[in-house]
């Protein structure tokens, strides 16, 4: 391991703790047929359309809570070596998933397991103030981490969410300043020569909302993102990132008010800094609380899935939806 990659904020923890709770005291299965969800079309005035942007979208569902509390999704990362999506949920949970997929269409889910995450001393997080997980991501050194707001803080699981995990040496406030207890680390994504992490925040001249953190250097730099300028008015902020194999970073933002309803929008940047717009999606096309965002990487061809966050509300719906980046010019 070099020295840069050995200071990264997921390294210069601590090594984990062996400790690990039993699977089976915590962790629940359920299997989801493709009954027990709903295809949702990208637009629902026109069922056949399928091109939004630089995107193709392959499917998507509406999920229901099938009696295991499946909502409050956040954090999205797909999983290459098992073929699964996870999420973890703003209330301290995993949610392991499979899509079924049908000639690469997203058709339903199946083999669901959910469970708690553990805090420092191995006890069950509860509360806003200490179980308001956001961003996950995988290191291949250390494994899984996941942020957390209001209590701001990383916690670095290694290979088993259902264990014991270690805090993080990296402190978000020292890093981004003072935070608000709703917007704190909502995004991190690890690339192969970098990180990015990003606050629930607008950015501003003097105070940028993500941090670059590029291992040849060694050091963090303020990294601004903004959505597209039609979501700048709505207040659009970042709620995840993930990173493509070149090192491109994928960042979704998501504005909502009672007016103007979820919007949402998917901005690429490359470690240099240039940025191309994939998509903005607006009422009436099929839209929520976006918070989570995957890359999937195959045979050459870059897809994305996106889930949303339904704050346990009877108003809002937990979206899983596909899409592959096709290139070409910006429309909606």
């Amino acid at each position: 391991m070099n020295s840069a990659r050995s200071r990264r904020f997921l390294v210069i923890a601590v090594a984990l703790c062996a400790v690990i709770i039993g699977y089976a005291l915590f962790a629940n299965h359920r299997e989801a047929s493709d009954t027990q969800v709903v295809a949702v079309a990208l637009d629902p005035a026109d069922p056949s359309r399928t091109r939004i942007g630089q995107l193709e979208y392959l499917g998507g569902l509406d999920i229901p809570r099938m009696g295991e509390n499946i909502g409050g999704l956040s954090g999205l990362r797909w999983d290459a070596q098992s073929g699964r999506l996870l999420a973890i949920t703003d209330d301290a949970r995993w949610v392991w998933m499979t899509p079924v997929e049908v000639g690469g269409r997203l058709t339903g889910i199946a083999d669901l397991e959910t469970g708690p995450l553990l805090g420092v001393s191995g006890e069950v997080l509860t509360g806003k103030e200490d179980g308001d997980s956001e961003g996950i991501i995988y290191d291949p050194e250390t494994g899984w981490a996941v942020s957390f707001e209001r209590n701001h803080r990383i916690l670095s699981y290694g290979d088993d969410l259902s264990g014991t995990p270690v805090r993080t040496l990296f402190d978000p406030e020292a890093v981004f300043g003072e935070l608000e207890g709703n917007s704190g680390i909502e995004a991190f994504a690890l690339g192969n020569q970098s990180q990015l992490i990003c606050v629930q925040r607008l950015a501003a001249p003097s105070q940028a909302n993500c941090q670059f953190f590029d291992y040849a250097d060694d050091t963090y730099s303020p990294f601004p993102v903004n959505p597209p300028q039609e979501l700048v008015e709505f207040g659009a902020v970042p709620t995840d990132a993930d990173a493509l194999q070149d090192g491109t970073y994928t960042v979704l933002f998501r504005s909502w008010s009672p007016a103007d309803d979820n919007r949402a929008a998917i901005v690429t940047y490359t470690p240099e800094g240039e940025r191309r717009e994939l998509m903005t999606i607006t009422p009436p096309l099929t839209t929520d609380n976006f918070e989570g965002l995957a890359v999937r990487e195959e045979a050459g061809r870059t897809f994305l899935y996106l889930v949303s966050d339904d704050n346990f509300s009877s108003n809002q719906r937990t979206l899983l939806m596909k899409f592959e980046i096709v290139g070409g010019e910006l429309a909606n």
